[in-house]
Formats: C-alpha cells, sequence, structure tokens
C-alpha cells in the first residue's frame, strides 16, 4: 500500500513548489488564473516569497507525496486579519495519483486549518467543465455560487464560485 504525506511547504521548498506549479499549469492550463508562460519567468526570489505569506495575513502552502514523490499542491490563504473568508488557490494532483484520496487530503487539511483561525467560510473558483473537481468540492460539503466568470481576461473558459461554510 502507497504512503501519503501532506505536508506544509516553507521558503526552503521553493525549488520543489516551482516544479509543482509550473507541472500543473502545463497539465491543466484551463484550470488556473495564471498560465506557465507568466510563471516559467519568476525569479527565485518571486517563488521563495510565494511561500513565506509576505502580502497575506496568513497561509497554508501544502505538498502532498506518495512514497516519497511529490504529487499534489494546494494552498488556503487568509487575504486579511480581519476577514472571516479563506480561500483555496492552485489545487492539483498529478494524473499519477488522481483518485487515491490526495485532493480530498489537501482540502481536509485546509478546512481543518480554517476551523483552528475561526474562519466562518472557504472560498474557491473551479471551471465549469471540471466535473471531478466539482464533485470532490461537494462531498468535501462545497456549495455551487450561481454566478459565472471568465477563468481570466479574455477567457472563454467560465469558473463558479463553491464556498464551505466552516462549522
Amino acid at each position: 500500500m502507497a504512503s501519503i504525506e501532506v505536508r506544509q511547504l516553507t521558503e526552503q521548498d521553493w525549488r520543489e513548489y516551482k516544479r509543482l506549479r509550473l507541472a500543473s499549469l502545463q497539465d491543466a492550463p484551463d484550470s488556473f488564473g495564471s498560465t506557465f508562460e507568466k510563471e516559467q519567468l519568476f525569479t527565485e526570489a518571486t517563488w521563495r516569497a510565494r511561500l513565506t505569506a509576505a502580502t497575506v495575513t496568513a497561509q497554508l502552502p501544502l505538498v502532498a507525496f506518495i512514497d516519497g514523490t511529490a504529487v499534489g499542491l494546494a494552498f488556503g490563504v487568509l487575504h486579511n486579519g480581519g476577514d472571516r473568508c479563506a480561500h483555496v488557490y492552485q489545487m492539483w494532483v498529478a494524473k499519477s495519483a488522481r483518485g487515491q484520496g490526495i485532493g480530498r487530503l489537501l482540502l481536509k487539511k485546509i478546512l481543518d486549518w480554517c476551523g483552528d483561525l475561526a474562519i466562518a467560510e472557504v472560498n474557491l473558483l473551479v471551471t465549469i467543465d471540471n466535473a471531478a473537481a466539482i464533485t470532490l468540492y461537494q462531498k468535501l460539503g462545497f456549495q455551487a455560487r450561481p454566478e459565472l466568470e471568465p477563468l481570466r481576461e479574455g477567457s472563454k473558459i467560465m469558473v463558479q464560485a463553491m464556498v464551505f461554510e466552516v462549522d
């Protein structure tokens, strides 16, 4: 049986983070607000800064491993200290690891973190044609909001907000 581990990324993990993030943007370019072309140009300082929470109140950058190989990524972010709403960003699991509960583990860690911070709700965006992701989010208790918006400026791909009410 495979050994699955989820741990928090630190600034020293910037190379692993960069590798996973770029892999996610290549694997699922229509699932993220950013692009591989944009992020491949980031400097070491930018990758490190993304892992330090310098521009947000709190964040939980997570990486998932199967038998020591990094296969998943997710960020929980609290933008402002007075907010009672956190966000999930950069949610991705490698094709080779899908269907093994990695996405669920990553999200559960973020939801537990939000509970510890007394967050009232957790928001994320999902492309409307990503049935597997929508199903995962719904199984965990996320509810879809009716409004749609473009994935990024000029995109025909639409995303939908989903919200989880923290107990």
